[in-house]
């Protein structure tokens, strides 16, 4: 792996012990995969010790993979993960009075605090509520490994807190299917390989399901402990895909400057301020997102291009089309027309 971050991303002990525990179930040692890593004893003993992702714990990975012969130690990781597993982060995911909630806690809080090698966006898209994961690292020989650590973790996590019996869950791979993945298709959701991207996707109906776990005073501890943590791992420096991370638009329009100033814990003065700093601005991460959201839309067959326009949060079509153009130097009904052709 290789950092194209701000951040130093880090991973909490309870994966280093996760991985641990699944190598011992192979007959490798614990010594025999932390010789010579810079991972003290006593920091594992620590609930809030966190080691390096790109140093130790890819080389704990890489090791782990060699000594157990396992490649499918990915899919191991995701199945026996549990809310606990996550820490702070699962208690307040737990504890979120909807699926919505479970889904915006994960936003701001999970990429940073549990899966760093990963940018997560949470988004709906026709039926569907989507999470997909775009590299944050270049994961190298560990690529195979994370997205089945990530997808398959992910969708534990969704499995254990609906209150649903067999919700429906479909996770996309972009590449291949390995073979291995026969010995576990009876223990997981609906897989799709070679599906150009890395998502999970539930039904937009679970949305607004209640939760039975819901506790709002432990999902605002768990909320305040994370935003500190946050904070301790210095996430203001990465603050540009902070707010990258936080406007999507759920189909009710994209989030306000109040708005994402409140969910990053500050104020529109200071988040002003300091996207200036990193020469970036909120209007321009705006367009952002609406160039990126716009190209996504303009592949459901179902939206109108006025739809489309209205979702994104343009006053008219013609509005939209005019800043379509000086995104991609066509109108969105030609680049859909395109689309459809090929």
């Amino acid at each position: 792996m290789r950092a194209n971050d701000l951040i130093i991303p880090t991973v909490p002990v309870s994966y280093v012990l996760m991985l641990l525990d699944i190598a011992a179930d192979y007959g490798v040692r614990r010594e025999t995969l932390l010789d010579g890593l810079n991972i003290a004893p006593e920091l594992l003993q620590k609930p809030e010790g966190r080691i390096s992702l790109l140093n130790e714990y890819a080389r704990l990975c890489i090791r782990a993979l060699k000594h157990t012969g396992e490649p499918a130690l990915g899919y191991e990781f995701g199945l026996r993960a549990t809310l606990t597993t996550h820490g702070i982060l699962g208690y307040g995911l737990m504890s979120q009075p909807s699926f919505r909630h479970v889904l915006d806690f994960a936003q701001r809080f999970g990429s940073v605090l549990r899966m760093p090698a990963w940018h997560l966006r949470f988004f709906v898209q026709g039926d569907y509520t989507i999470m997909e994961g775009q590299e944050a690292v270049s994961h190298g020989s560990l690529r195979r490994f994370s997205c089945e650590q990530l997808l398959i973790s992910v969708s534990s996590i969704a499995r254990q807190i609906l209150p649903v019996p067999d919700p429906q869950i479909e996770l996309l791979f972009d590449y291949p299917e390995p073979e291995y993945h026969a010995r576990y298709r009876d223990r997981l959701p609906k897989v799709r390989f070679s599906a150009g991207c890395t998502q999970m996707r539930v039904p937009a109906s679970y949305l607004d399901i209640p939760l039975r776990t819901a506790d709002q005073v432990s999902a605002l501890l768990a909320e305040r402990e994370c935003a500190r943590e946050l904070s301790l791992l210095g996430h203001n420096r990465d603050l540009v895909n902070q707010v990258r991370a936080v406007l999507v638009n759920d189909g009710g329009g994209y989030p306000t400057l109040e708005q994402v100033a409140e969910r990053l814990h500050t104020s529109t003065r200071t988040l002003n301020r300091q996207l200036e700093k990193r020469g970036s601005g909120f209007r321009e991460l705006l367009a952002e997102a609406r160039q990126r959201d716009s190209l996504t839309l303009l592949e459901d067959p179902r939206l109108t291009l006025t739809d489309i326009a209205q979702q994104l949060g343009y006053s008219s079509l013609a509005n939209f089309a005019r800043a379509f153009r000086a995104w991609n130097g066509t109108s969105p009904g030609e680049f859909r027309a395109r689309g459809e052709r090929r």
